[in-house]
């Protein structure tokens, strides 16, 4: 089993939050760490760049006071007063003539610096930032050179400031949001495994109460009280699912009991009449009637048994491809084959260019099995009419006879399993199954079916489907 599988959802849950948070937390810190760290570079060059226009300034200002005064003695005096306007953290300032000679604030002699020597170098030296080492420390440097009237390099002015502090502060900046990183995501975590389990405690509760729902107690429901999020419509998925077999299992258990109670009554019939049979002076003609009444009863079995089977075929079998059909060439045919099944006139009434899609055999057993209904409760000399109308969107198939039609009573269930209804039109001996199966065709066909009594006496079944559009061609 993997690590997956081995934790529980709410754990799942709390670890990808964390995982997010933490990830988001750590971006963000970078981000700051390395803003903060450029800023306080940034900070330092600006510095030591005001330190070098400030030089430029006293240089010129010098110049213009005094023409005939050496850059050698107004170097000096600028180290001078710069020094004295720093309190502390001052900056090293440096000014190296072009014969060598080096003025500073500071001890700390930056001239010696590995790097440094080239650019102190009047000839060849130009604006720039470096990054220097001396003994130990690391100075960030301006350097900038020092021209005469005719744009000679005549010296070098190098600002410099140390690292140390910065870095010390970028240094304990990463430490705090180290921390607060640390510290953000426990509590995240925390905070994520509480909320997750909260949110999943309706979930417990559904996977408690679904624990309960056996073969015996379909009746039971999900229990759910949270909102009407993903697990809400998930448990009123199973809720609907669950009344979907709920009714499955009662219609099964009620066509388990109707199957036995119709096969019950001829298994009667033949073992009555077989014992009959026993009697060892039981005249010829009467054993003759015995087992015609007998092989009657077993004929009445085997059609039931083949209708069941054929109904239990049509609710498991895996749905055919439709084709296009023309309605009155399916009637046409229908009316032909009912022909042979009794003396009845079959006419038919439909309008040409009415199409359906559908599976022809289905389609034709589903309006054979009408007719067939509509010849065992018609006169010999009776009539029966197939007739097709339309709407936009609907093909309307009708099968009408001149019998006795039907009770008010049993127009609502001539399409349930078993039902025979009473009366004149209820007295046939069939399976109680035919009109089932055409019902449970129609279905698969998308339609509906309908049961009426005709205008002038008799009964009139109807199938309703969807229209298809006429062929191209």
């Amino acid at each position: 089993m993997s690590l997956r599988e081995r934790l529980t959802t709410t754990t799942r849950v709390a670890l990808a939050v964390t995982a997010i948070l933490a990830i988001g937390v750590a971006s963000l810190s970078t981000i700051s760490y390395f803003s903060v760290r450029e800023r306080l570079r940034v900070d330092l060059d600006r510095a030591l760049l005001r330190e070098t226009e400030a030089f430029a300034a006293s240089i010129v200002q010098t110049s213009t006071a005094s023409p005939g005064r050496d850059l050698h003695a107004a170097a000096r005096v600028y180290l001078e007063t710069r020094t004295a306007v720093y309190s502390n953290s001052r900056p090293i300032l440096m000014i190296r003539l072009s014969d060598g000679r080096v003025l500073s604030n500071s001890s700390v002699r930056l001239e010696d610096a590995p790097g440094n020597v080239s650019a102190l170098d009047a000839a060849g030296s130009v604006r720039a930032y470096a990054d220097l080492e001396y003994r130990g420390e690391a100075y960030r440097a301006a350097t900038v050179p020092v021209l005469d009237k005719v744009g000679t390099a005549v010296a070098v002015f190098e600002a410099a400031l140390p690292l140390t502090p910065s870095r010390e502060l970028a240094a304990q900046l990463l430490r705090i949001l180290a921390v607060a990183s640390i510290l953000i995501t426990v509590l995240g975590a925390l905070l994520s495994a509480i909320a997750a389990r909260t949110s999943l405690a309706p979930l417990r509760q559904a996977a408690a109460s679904a624990d309960r729902i056996t073969h015996a107690r379909l009746a039971e429901r999900i229990s759910y009280a949270g909102p009407n999020d993903e697990a809400g419509r998930l448990v009123s998925a199973v809720n609907a699912m669950l009344d979907r077999l709920e009714a499955a299992f009662r219609e099964q258990r009620h066509f388990l009991a109707d199957a036995s109670h119709e096969l019950r009554t001829p298994l009667a019939v033949v073992s009555g009449h077989l014992e009959i049979l026993e009697a060892p002076h039981l005249p010829q003609q009467e054993r003759s009637d015995e087992l015609a009444i007998v092989a009657d009863e077993v004929a009445r079995m085997g059609r039931l048994v083949e209708d069941m089977l054929a109904l239990a075929r049509l609710e498991s079998e895996a749905s055919r491809p439709f084709q296009l059909l023309e309605v009155r060439s399916l009637l046409q045919e229908a009316a032909g084959r009912g022909r042979g099944l009794g003396l009845q006139t079959i006419t038919v009434d439909a309008p040409g260019d009415l199409w359906i899609y559908g599976e022809p055999d289905q389609l034709m057993q589903a309006l054979l099995n009408l007719v067939s209904n509509a010849v065992s409760h018609t006169p010999a000399t009776g009539m029966i009419w197939l007739t097709a109308s339309a709407t936009r969107d609907t093909v309307r198939v009708c099968v009408e006879d001149n019998g006795p039609g039907l009770r008010p009573e049993d127009l609502d269930r001539v399409f349930d399993r078993f039902y025979r209804g009473g009366g004149p039109r209820g007295a046939g001996g069939g399976s109680g199954l035919g009109l089932s199966i055409v019902q449970r065709l129609v279905e698969l066909h998308g339609g509906v079916t309908e049961a009426a009594n005709r205008q002038g006496g008799g009964a009139a079944l109807s199938i309703t489907l969807p229209r298809a559009p006429a062929p191209a061609d």
